[in-house]
């Protein structure tokens, strides 16, 4: 049976849901209603939803139209008035309800019907993550807690919910080539956090960094440049009238796994965290792209957070959001503070829109991943399609805690550990000299590239006052 595209909407007293169904039996259509489930058959479609409110059959209405090959079913919500949360969230509908657990490494659920006691433990965790979260908790990483009796925990873990290990061991050499730090699953997470700083201090190149501080007309074109969440933002409508999903995403929506994803108490600020970085990377690509991806983006998204390109997890958002900064200022086309700076206030925008904004950038990212050549479908697998799932669930109140959190966040030079100040107190000073010794302002910027290459920066000597 196939699962048929769908739109919803309400009012007061009904919700309509909307399905097209080009192929259907029309004449075979059958819709049940029972408490907060609607079925809808019509051969070879089948749709089963689960609402946040209940509803009854007594007034049901069934319209087809022709032109568009669609049904619009008014059911009536048991108590008018009542509004039901989550329409647009398409996974969570199409997801039965059913028992929380956690199995082994991976996360589970149960079907409805299968019986199993879920220990009041994890119910327990379950309400606590719902509710507000203590950000100032102590936490520390994963190898300070490895007992002496118990070496399995320092095993490097990894993936949604840091849910998974070994997983790199047994694949190919070009799935491998995916991550930067090679034999990741050989190495604590101390060692893997080592191995990814050490890269990025040899791959940070001063010239091109410097370029894109003198030459900086296009970085103006970028700041300039309006993405939609600021439209969103500005705009008087609400933001669930100006955030839609399109027919493709609504394909995709429909086709994830319907599931119930638990995360651990212990795991949820490296989930958030997690978050954030895919959404710097995608907004970083959005805005120097100015909308429009290219085949570079995939590698964009993936390159600026450490979680895709080492599988680096951090506690709190704030570290997560300072190392895919620094890596914006080391591998991308643009490298400039300023507009990383942007794309952090980007970001913040971004989580204020609430979970429809962050989904849509999730599908994006998903998409990038899954059309690639370079095999980065498995961080689909291992993150992406989780979170897509995941972000449905979470409470709205949960996604402006977190925005809360990261407001006002801004990262000062001195903290990308890069050396910035010297290097541009040093190309500042070999400018002021070519222009002293008679060079025009065009000649100096010709030979600017030369100046820098020449520049010798002791990365130990204190910072230029």
């Amino acid at each position: 049976m196939l699962t048929p595209r769908f739109t919803l909407s309400q009012d007061e007293q009904f919700v309509t849901v909307t399905i097209r169904v080009p192929f259907a039996k029309v004449s075979e259509a059958e819709v049940e209603v029972l408490d907060n489930e609607l079925h809808f058959y019509s051969k070879p479609y089948h749709l089963r939803l689960y609402f946040t409110g209940d509803v009854v059959e007594e007034g049901l209405q069934t319209d087809y139209h022709c032109s568009e090959a669609s049904f619009d079913i008014k059911v009536r919500k048991k108590v008018p008035g009542t509004r039901f949360t989550d329409l647009e969230m398409i996974t969570k509908l199409l997801t039965p309800p059913g028992s929380w657990t956690l199995m082994g490494p991976a996360i589970e659920e149960l079907d409805s019907g299968f019986d199993t006691p879920v220990s009041e433990d994890l119910e327990a965790s379950k309400s606590e993550t719902d509710s507000k979260f203590d950000w100032l908790l102590p936490q520390s990483m994963p190898e300070e807690e490895v007992g002496a009796g118990d070496a399995t925990l320092g095993r490097h873990k990894y993936g949604f919910g840091l849910q998974q290990h070994g997983v790199f061991r047994g694949l190919t050499e070009e799935l491998r080539l995916v991550l930067d730090v090679k034999d990741v699953d050989s190495l604590t997470p101390g060692q893997v956090r080592a191995a990814r700083e050490e890269l990025e201090a040899e791959a940070f190149e001063e010239e091109h960094y410097l370029a894109d501080l003198f030459y900086n007309e296009e970085i103006d074109e970028l700041l300039n440049f309006k993405p939609w969440w600021i439209e969103v933002a500005n705009s008087p409508a609400p933001v669930n009238d100006k955030l839609y999903f399109t027919e493709d995403e609504l394909d995709v929506l429909k086709e994830l796994p319907r599931q119930h994803l638990h995360v651990p108490l212990d795991a949820l600020p490296y989930t958030w965290s997690t978050l954030a970085e895919l959404i710097f990377g995608y907004a970083y690509d959005y805005r120097t792209t100015m909308g429009s991806s290219t085949v570079e983006s995939s590698w964009t998204v993936t390159k600026l957070s450490p979680t895709l390109s080492c599988l680096d997890s951090f506690v709190t958002i704030k570290d997560a959001l300072r190392a895919s900064f620094r890596r914006s200022l080391i591998y991308p086309l643009y490298r400039n503070f300023e507009l990383s700076s942007q794309i952090l206030k980007d970001v913040c925008k971004i989580f204020s829109l609430g979970r429809r904004a962050l989904l849509k950038c999730l599908l994006t990212i998903r998409k990038l991943c899954a059309g690639t050549q370079e095999n980065r479908y498995i961080l689909n697998d291992l993150y992406i399609t989780s979170y897509c799932v995941w972000i449905q669930t979470v409470q709205e109140a949960a996604v402006r805690e977190i925005c809360l959190e990261m407001a006002g966040l801004k990262f000062e030079k001195p903290e990308m550990d890069l050396d910035l100040a010297d290097t541009e107190t040093a190309a500042q000073l070999a400018l002021q000299e070519e222009e002293g010794s008679g060079s025009n302002t065009t000649t100096a910027k010709v030979d600017l590239e030369q100046v820098m290459a020449g520049l010798t920066i002791d990365s130990d000597d204190d910072e230029v006052e």
